[in-house]
């Protein structure tokens, strides 16, 4: 490792720590969090609230305004949700720091980011970085529903993306049995060999198009 790229790491690994342990001493929040998802759907721009998700989530019941989502989902993606936004990953602050501003975990999350936007329909990276690592600070743990709750602004998904985010992320809480283990063992093979840091080109990122991309990504948050 180069000297100036030794500084950075040092420097980093300082910031880390130090903004791990403020956040994680004095649970630090967003100034704004998200209290809305809207998910435009062609000429239609759909909203639904926070709130009425954490419902969902921790009650299992289905307000009003969330009926209307509710009716158009079939009972297992319904479910695959509901299960997405309990599942609590086992972390913290600084393992999340670590794995969000590496090189490769940073081009996922940009990956991320052009699904999951800003309300202004921004490129989400940076909200879903913050809203990482304030969850994982969050006393409930880093769950779906702590994730959205820390996004510092409001969400914006269209429906498409969000059906098919659904279906991606359902293979974390195993709602999904038949996970190739081919495809399981080629992204590990990917990723063997050191820290994730240690990837730094383009060239070397899993495909984007590979059913269970992403989905590693994440998995790695709880290794």
């Amino acid at each position: 490792m180069f000297p100036f790229q030794l500084t950075s790491h040092l420097i980093s690994t300082l910031i880390f720590v130090t903004c791990s342990t403020l956040i994680t001493g004095f649970q630090i929040k967003p100034a704004i969090s998200a209290e809305n998802i809207y998910l435009p759907a062609g000429s239609m721009n759909l909203r639904l609230s926070v709130k009425s998700l954490e419902v969902f989530a921790k009650e299992g019941r289905i307000t009003k305004e969330f009926e209307f989502f509710a009716q158009r989902l079939k009972p297992e993606k319904l479910q695959t949700l509901r299960n997405l936004l309990q599942y609590k990953f086992n972390t913290n602050p600084l393992a999340v720091s670590k794995l969000t501003y590496s090189p490769i975990g940073e081009e996922y999350i940009r990956q991320y980011g052009a699904i999951i936007k800003t309300r202004t329909g921004q490129n989400g990276f940076y909200a879903i970085r913050s809203a990482l690592l304030v969850a994982a600070a969050d006393p409930e743990g880093l769950t779906g529903l702590t994730f959205i709750r820390h996004f510092p602004t409001d969400i914006q998904i269209s429906v498409k993306d969000f059906l098919e985010l659904l279906d991606e992320l359902s293979y974390i809480t195993g709602s999904k049995q038949s996970e190739p283990i081919a495809i399981a063992a080629e992204l590990k093979s990917n990723w063997s060999g050191g820290s994730v840091a240690n990837h730094h080109s383009q060239e070397e990122l899993i495909p984007l198009h590979h059913p269970l991309a992403r989905w590693y990504l994440v998995q790695q948050i709880s290794s």
